[in-house]
C-alpha cells in the first residue's frame, strides 16, 4: 500500500511503513515531500503527483525521475488512456504527456480539476460545473454542464469525477453532493445533496465495495449507499468509539485485493475497514451513552424474557434487552432493593428470581418482575448458614436443586426452611470455582487447588478425579477454572495448567498445553458450538478447539476482539448459538457458523535485509544490492557479511499478524522452521557458498500459499578459501610433493654418489698409501746410496781444484746428489706427516736468528735470479718454543716458493709482537703471478701443482709438508689475499706450547 502525506511518500506492507522523502544530497529522491496524487499505471508504473511537478518511480532501483519539460505545479490528478497518452493536471492546466515523451498543454481552453477514463474515453471537471469530454480526432473537448442554473449554488466546483460503471460517471461537488452522469444520454442526476440537517455535503471521493454498495468520502464522514434499498448510511467520528473512523474530513478511499476500504483522512491519519472473516460484537462502557457498566465482566445468564443478565466486578450488574440493544445499570445505592455491592460473581435465575453472589457481601435476590432485590443472605454462625460471604459460583440443578459454590464449602438452597445446608459430597473447607450438571444428573464441583469432585444426588454415586501418571500435572494442585461435559460425553475442564479431557467411563485423563498448541496455559471458561468445536477464554486470546483433530485456531485482537485477556466464569451461550464472552475490557458476542473461511492467499514478499543489523540500501556505499530487495532475485555478499537478517511480509492487511509464516534455507536447513509472533529471520556466520532463502505464509484461516518467494543468495569466501586459492594451493602442494620426492630422488642418489666416492676414496687412498709406501721404500733405497756417493763426492771436489777440467762436472754432480738427498728427505718427512709420526721437540730459540740464518742460505739464489731479497726484523731477539728443524724447513719451503715464482722481489718478515700476545706471525712475500683465491686451499694438497707452474721443477709435496709442519706447531699456515701486488704467505705460531723443553734438559709444562 501506498500512502501520498505532507511529509513524503510512505510504502506500507502490513507491519511497518518505509518512508521516501527529498533528499538534497541525492538526485534520485522524490523532488518534494507534498504529494498531491498516486497513479499506478496500467504498464506498472507508479506516477506521484507532488506540490512541485510529476515524477515516476522505478520499482526496481527505488529512485524517482521528474518528468521531463513538465509543469511544477500541484498534481492533482493522473490517468493513462488506451493510446499511452499520460495526462495531468498541474495547477488548473490539463497537460498530455505523449508516448515519445512530448508534453503538450492545454491552458487557455478551459481550467481542470479531475479527470477519469469512461468507457475509454478521457472526461475532466471544471470549477464551472462542466464535465469535458475529450475528442481524439480533433483534439477538442465537448462541455457538458452538470448544475441545474435554475437552482443557485455556492460553488459549481467539481472536486471529483470517477467511473463507476458502463456510461456513468459519479461526479463529486463541493456544495451538492454527489452527482451520477449517464454518459450514453449525457444527462445527470442528484444522488444525494445534503446531510440530514440540511448542510451541503462536499464529495471527494468514491470507491465500489461490492455490486450493490458505492463508499462517498466527504467533509461529513462515509456515506454508504445500498443500490438495492437506495438507503445511506452515514460512518461518522464517535468519540466514545475508538473502532469508529477517526476524522469526520474524508480525503480519499482505495480498495485493496481482500476487499477493505482504505480511508485517508484530513486529521486522523488512515483508516482500514478489513473484510469481516470473523465478526464479534462489542459491549464496552462508552461515557454519556447507553452501555455496559462495567469493564470486567464476569458472570452471564438469560432470564424468561429475553434479557441478558451481565455481573461485572468493577461497575455492578447489567441487564441487557436483545431486542432493543439497551443496557439497564444496576448500582449499590442507599435504601432496600438495591444490590449490596458492585463486585458480582455467581448469577443464578430461578423462575422470577435472580441469585446474584457477591465478593465478600453475600448472595442477594432479585424479583426479576420489580428488578429490586427482596432477600438477602450473609454468612453467620448458625448451622444453616453458610460460612463465607464470598459466593463464587451457582447452579440449578434438573430436579430444580439450587447449589451455591463459596470460598468455603458447598452449600444447598432449603426452600422451605429458607436457609442452606452444608453438602458433604465434597470437602467442607474447598474453595468452590466451578459447578455444572452433566447429562446423568451428576453433579462436578472444581475447586481451587483441590481438583474435581462429582457425586450424584439420585444415586448417592460421588469421587474425585485421581491424579493419572500418564499426565504431568496433578490437576489437583491447579485451579479449577472451566467444566463442560460435551457433545462426546467426555468431561471437558479448563484450568490454570492448560485444558484437561476427562473420560469418566474408564477414568482416563488427557492434558493439553502450549506444547499442543495453545497459545498458553491460563484458561477461563470453556463453551461448545454446533460443529464440535470447544471455544475457550484464555489471557491470550481465544481458542477454538477442534474435539476431534485437536486442532488449535486462536482469535485475538486483531481479528476483532476487545482485547486478548478474558476473565474466569465468564461465558454464555444461547439457542441461536450465540456465544458470549467476559474480558477485563467488556462484552463479545459471536456466531461461530458466520465465521467466514478467508480464501485470499496473500503474496510474501522480501522487505528487508540487514547485514549487521544495518539496512542495506539500494547501491549506495558499495552496497551488494543492486536493486530493491523487493525485486531482487539473486545477492552476493562478501564474507565478512555473512551474518544476516532477512525480513518478510505477507500482503494481507485485515489481519496480518494472524499470519502464519514458515522459512528455510536451502543449504543449511533441511526443515521449514514455523514462526508466528515473528517475520525476520537471522543468521549468523553462514560459511560461504550457495543458499536459497524460501518463505511462505498462511492466512487468517491457515491456508498456505502454494506458491515460495526466493532468494539466492551467495557467499563469496575469502581469498584463501576461494577456487582460485585452492588451485594455488593444490598446485602448491603437487609442487611439494614434486619437490620432495626429487629431492628423496636426490638425496638418494647423493647418498649413493657420496657411498661411490668414499669407495672411490678409499680406494684412491690404498693406492695413495701403496704409491706412498713405494716410494718410502724407493727413498730409503735410494737415500743410502746417495749417502755413501755423497761423501766421497766431497773428498774428491775438494781435490778437483788441481784438475780445473774435471772440477766443473765433479760440481754438477754434487749438485744433483744433493737434489736427489733433499728430495728423498722430503719425501720421507712428507711419510712421516702423514703417518703422525712426526713428532717435535719444542725448545726455546731465537726466531730473529734463525731466520737470518735462513734468509743467508737463500741468498745465493735471489742473486742467481736478480730477485731484491729482504730480510724484516725487529730490533731486539725475539724468542719462542718452537721445533728448529721443523720451522727451518717451512720457511726454506716458502723461501724457496718464493724466489722460485717471484718476480722481482722477495722478502721475510717477522711481524712485530706486543707484550701480551700469545703468537706471533712470519709473512713471506713474492711479487710473482698473484694466485687466484679459488687456489688457496688446493695448493695445501699433497701433489698440487698450479698449471702456470707447472714448467718449473717441483714435487708439489712442499707446501703439504709447511702446513702439517705448522700445523704440529698449534699453529696455522695460510695465503692472504694478494695485497699491493704480492702474494703473502703467514706462519702463526704460538710463543708457548704445552710441553716445552730448556736446554737445562728440564721439561716444563704450561
Amino acid at each position: 500500500m501506498w500512502f501520498g502525506t505532507k511529509d513524503g511518500l510512505n510504502r506500507f506492507d502490513g507491519y511497518t511503513f518505509k518512508v521516501f522523502r527529498n533528499d538534497l544530497d541525492d538526485k534520485s529522491s522524490l523532488g518534494n515531500n507534498f504529494i498531491f496524487s498516486l497513479y499506478d499505471d496500467p504498464d506498472g508504473i507508479l506516477w506521484v503527483g507532488t506540490e512541485r511537478g510529476l515524477y515516476k518511480y522505478n520499482y526496481d532501483t527505488e529512485k524517482f525521475s521528474f518528468l521531463k519539460n513538465s509543469s511544477t505545479n500541484s498534481i492533482r490528478a493522473i490517468v493513462k488512456d488506451g493510446q499511452k497518452n499520460l495526462w495531468f493536471i498541474a495547477g488548473l492546466t490539463l497537460f498530455k504527456c505523449l508516448p515519445d515523451g512530448s508534453i503538450k498543454s492545454y491552458a487557455g481552453r478551459f481550467e481542470a480539476t479531475t479527470l477519469c477514463l469512461s468507457d475509454g474515453n478521457l472526461w475532466t471537471g471544471t470549477p464551472q460545473g462542466f464535465l469535458n469530454r475529450y475528442n481524439p480526432g480533433s483534439d477538442s473537448f465537448t462541455p457538458y454542464n452538470v448544475f441545474n442554473p435554475k437552482i443557485p449554488a455556492t460553488s459549481n466546483w467539481i472536486e471529483k469525477v470517477h467511473s463507476d460503471r458502463a456510461g456513468r460517471i459519479l461526479v463529486g461537488t463541493s456544495n451538492q453532493g454527489v452527482k451520477i452522469f449517464n454518459t450514453n444520454k449525457n444527462t445527470y442526476i442528484d444522488l444525494i445533496t445534503h446531510k440530514e440537517d440540511g448542510t451541503d455535503i462536499f464529495a471527494r471521493d468514491f470507491i465500489r465495495r461490492s455490486a450493490d454498495e458505492l463508499w462517498i468520502a466527504t467533509e461529513s464522514g462515509i456515506y454508504i449507499y445500498n443500490e438495492k434499498t437506495r438507503q445511506f448510511t452515514n460512518l461518522q467520528k464517535q468519540y466514545n468509539n475508538p473502532y469508529s473512523i477517526s476524522d469526520n474530513a474524508i480525503y480519499t478511499l482505495c480498495k485493496d485485493r481482500e476487499g477493505g476500504i482504505w480511508a485517508g483522512t484530513y486529521f486522523g491519519g488512515v483508516n482500514y475497514y478489513p473484510t469481516q472473516y470473523t465478526f464479534f460484537e462489542k459491549f464496552y462502557p462508552k461515557v454519556g451513552e447507553n452501555s455496559i457498566s462495567g469493564n470486567a465482566v464476569r458472570e452471564i445468564c438469560r432470564d424468561g424474557r429475553g434479557n441478558l443478565w451481565i455481573g461485572t466486578e468493577d461497575a455492578g450488574l447489567n441487564k441487557l434487552d436483545l431486542r432493543s440493544g439497551q443496557f439497564t445499570n444496576y448500582l449499590p445505592c442507599e435504601g432496600r432493593g438495591s444490590i449490596t455491592n458492585t463486585n458480582i460473581h455467581g448469577l443464578l435465575v430461578s423462575g422470577n428470581y435472580l441469585w446474584i453472589g457477591t465478593f465478600e457481601h453475600g448472595l442477594d435476590v432479585m424479583d426479576l418482575r420489580t428488578e429490586k432485590v427482596v432477600r438477602h443472605y450473609n454468612a453467620g454462625p448458625a448451622p444453616n448458614q453458610f460460612k463465607s460471604n464470598f459466593i463464587y459460583c451457582t447452579l440449578k440443578t434438573s430436579k430444580g436443586k439450587i447449589l451455591l459454590g463459596t470460598a468455603v464449602g458447598l452449600y444447598m438452597y432449603n426452600e422451605k426452611s429458607d436457609d442452606f445446608t452444608l453438602m458433604e459430597q465434597t470437602p467442607g473447607y474447598a474453595f468452590h470455582t466451578m459447578l455444572i450438571e452433566d447429562s446423568n444428573g451428576t453433579i462436578w464441583a472444581g475447586t481451587f487447588r483441590d481438583g474435581v469432585y462429582y457425586f450424584n444426588l439420585q444415586t448417592g454415586v460421588k469421587g474425585y478425579i485421581n491424579h493419572d501418571p500418564s499426565v504431568k500435572t496433578d490437576l489437583s494442585m491447579n485451579r479449577v477454572t472451566g467444566i463442560l461435559e460435551g457433545s462426546d460425553h467426555y468431561i471437558w475442564i479448563t484450568s490454570e495448567s492448560g485444558l484437561f479431557k476427562y473420560d469418566p467411563v474408564n477414568k482416563k485423563l488427557k492434558q493439553f498445553t502450549v506444547k499442543e498448541g495453545l497459545p498458553g496455559d491460563l484458561l477461563y471458561s470453556v463453551l461448545e458450538d454446533d460443529n464440535k468445536q470447544l471455544w475457550i477464554s484464555s489471557s491470550k486470546g481465544l481458542i477454538c478447539f477442534n474435539m476431534t483433530t485437536e486442532k488449535v485456531v486462536t482469535y485475538t485482537k486483531s481479528n476483532g476482539l476487545l482485547n486478548d485477556q478474558f476473565n474466569y466464569n465468564s461465558a454464555y451461550k444461547d439457542t441461536n448459538g450465540n456465544m458470549y464472552f467476559g474480558s477485563v475490557k467488556g462484552l463479545v458476542n459471536f456466531n461461530p457458523s458466520k465465521f467466514v473461511r478467508n480464501t485470499f492467499i496473500p503474496p510474501v514478499y522480501i522487505t528487508g535485509f540487514q547485514v549487521h543489523n544495518n539496512e542495506l540500501r539500494v547501491d549506495k556505499n558499495n552496497s551488494p544490492l543492486k536493486e530493491s530487495i523487493i525485486s531482487t532475485k539473486h545477492i552476493t555478499l562478501d564474507y565478512r557479511s555473512s551474518s544476516f537478517s532477512i525480513d518478510f511480509s505477507a500482503l494481507s492487511y485485515t489481519s496480518p499478524n494472524t499470519i502464519e509464516y514458515a522459512y528455510k534455507m536451502e543449504g543449511l536447513d533441511e526443515q521449514w522452521t514455523y514462526i508466528k509472533a515473528n517475520r525476520k529471520a537471522y543468521f549468523t556466520e553462514l560459511p560461504p557458498g550457495k543458499y536459497t532463502f524460501k518463505v511462505k505464509a498462511a492466512n487468517s484461516s491457515g491456508v498456505w500459499n502454494t506458491g515460495v518467494t526466493t532468494l539466492t543468495i551467495q557467499i563469496r569466501p575469502p581469498f584463501w578459501k576461494s577456487e582460485i586459492a585452492y588451485l594455488l594451493y593444490t598446485l602448491a602442494a603437487a609442487g611439494c610433493i614434486f619437490y620432495i620426492i626429487r629431492r628423496y630422488k636426490q638425496k638418494l642418489q647423493a647418498e649413493h654418489d657420496h657411498q661411490r666416492e668414499i669407495f672411490e676414496n678409499e680406494k684412491e687412498k690404498e693406492i695413495y698409501q701403496a704409491k706412498i709406501e713405494f716410494f718410502t721404500n724407493v727413498a730409503h733405497e735410494i737415500r743410502t746410496p746417495l749417502t755413501l756417493i755423497k761423501a766421497p763426492m766431497e773428498k774428491v771436489v775438494k781435490r778437483a781444484a788441481e784438475v780445473p777440467d774435471i772440477e766443473k762436472n765433479l760440481r754438477i754432480m754434487e749438485k744433483n746428489t744433493d737434489r736427489l738427498l733433499t728430495l728423498t728427505n722430503q719425501l720421507l718427512d712428507f711419510r712421516r706427516t702423514e703417518s703422525k709420526g712426526f713428532s717435535l721437540n719444542f725448545v726455546k730459540a731465537d726466531i730473529t736468528e734463525l731466520l737470518r740464518e735462513i734468509w743467508i742460505n737463500f741468498q745465493p739464489a735471489a742473486e742467481r735470479r736478480s730477485i731484491n731479497y729482504k730480510l724484516l726484523m725487529p730490533e731486539r731477539p725475539f724468542f719462542a718454543y718452537i721445533d728448529p728443524e721443523a720451522l727451518t724447513k717451512v720457511v726454506s719451503n716458502l723461501l724457496d716458493n718464493a724466489i722460485k715464482y717471484g718476480r722481482s722481489e722477495v722478502s721475510i718478515e717477522l711481524m712485530p709482537v706486543k707484550r701480551h700476545d700469545k703468537s706471533f706471525k712470519i709473512e713471506v712475500r713474492n711479487n710473482g703471478k698473484p694466485l687466484p683465491s679459488e687456489l688457496h686451499e688446493l695448493i695445501f694438497e699433497p701433489f698440487f701443482r698450479v698449471k702456470d707452474h707447472e714448467k718449473k721443477t717441483g714435487t708439489g709435496i712442499g707446501l703439504s709438508i709447511s702446513r702439517a709442519l705448522t700445523e704440529l706447531h698449534n699453529g696455522r699456515l695460510e695465503i692472504c689475499e694478494p695485497r699491493n701486488g704480492f702474494n703473502i704467505f703467514v706462519i702463526t705460531l704460538p710463543i708457548h706450547q704445552l710441553f716445552e723443553f730448556n736446554l737445562n734438559g728440564k721439561w716444563k709444562k704450561l
